[in-house]
């Protein structure tokens, strides 16, 4: 009876990690509507720095306070730090491209990953995707591609950067899984937000001494001044973002990089919802057939696995 505890333990190891990468992506998405919605009077430097500062501060505290110090320390250091650095690679390259591309181009090109994820998944760690799983990734792609239509008219070299991004992210799952499977999820949060601290302040140096000296844009912008309200949102993207890197870790630690890549694209589902509520902007029958795949693609991949 060893085989079925055996197994049971992995189904459930591989339940809690989509239920993981579910949390992050629906924190994400309403993330990011938040910093849509204030994205006129705020810079993104100056986002990345304090919600980042913040998060660091609380998942240090939390996990000092309940499993002390020690849990802080990744015990492979290298590869916590690199992971960090491709996800934080992937932050970089996505917001460079998008002042360059319309939105739904570079959500297109960076929804990629499940794709990224399955071909390094196979070369790396000599995983089989199989006919279903290779399926599931073609319906999610397809979807995607209905979802946010993307035109070939705005074709241009800088949808690099988004790609770049996409394979950056894959890259981090990989190396999660691989290298960092029995890392605690909070020294690898920390790390992250560590690194994009670090990431955040390069960029406003940068940008206090290069940036024309009127640049007001969200991506140029380097300190605007902040009302109440605005510390306030802060403080929540903070608290959204130690939760976010803490379920990220943990997903790819506990299930297959390719299934969490596919469940990621989730996003998708949860931005149109926040649309409809925040915005008013309801999605039309292109967008809906291209969310339903995107759910179809998920829901095949779960069940070829179980």
């Amino acid at each position: 009876m060893e085989w079925v505890h055996t197994r049971s333990e992995a189904s459930g190891r591989y339940t809690r990690g989509l239920v993981w990468i579910t949390i992050a992506v629906f924190l994400l998405s309403l993330s990011d509507a938040l910093v849509k919605a204030v994205g006129d009077s705020l810079g993104l430097a100056q986002i990345v720095v304090l919600r980042s500062t913040i998060a660091a501060l609380l998942i240090a505290g939390g996990l000092c306070l309940r499993s002390g110090r020690r849990v802080l320390r990744p015990r492979r250091p290298v590869w916590v730090w690199l992971r960090s650095a491709c996800l934080t690679a992937m932050w970089l390259c996505y917001y460079a491209g998008l002042p360059m591309l319309s939105l739904p181009l570079a959500a297109a090109c960076y929804y990629t990953s499940p794709v990224w994820m399955a071909l390094l998944s196979r070369c790396v760690l000599k995983e089989a995707v199989g006919w279903r799983g290779g399926l599931a990734i073609a319906l999610t792609l397809a979807g995607v591609v209905l979802a946010i239509d993307p035109r070939p008219a705005t074709a241009t070299p800088a949808v690099a950067l988004p790609l770049a991004a996409a394979f950056f992210y894959a890259l981090a799952g990989i190396i999660t899984r691989s290298r960092c499977a029995d890392e605690h999820p909070g020294a690898m949060a920390l790390t992250l937000n560590v690194a994009l601290i670090g990431a955040g302040a390069l960029g406003l140096a940068g940008l206090a001494l290069f940036a024309p000296a009127q640049a007001t844009s969200f991506a140029l912008a380097v300190w605007p001044p902040m009302a109440a309200a605005h510390w306030a949102l802060i403080a929540v993207l903070g608290v959204f973002l130690a939760i976010i890197t803490l379920a990220v870790a943990e997903a790819y630690r506990l299930a297959p990089t390719p299934v969490v890549g596919v469940f990621d694209t989730a996003y998708l589902l949860f931005a149109a919802v926040w649309s409809v509520l925040l915005f008013g902007a309801l999605p039309s029958p292109q967008d809906a057939l291209g969310l339903g795949l995107i759910a179809a693609g998920a829901g095949l991949l779960t069940l070829g696995r179980r």
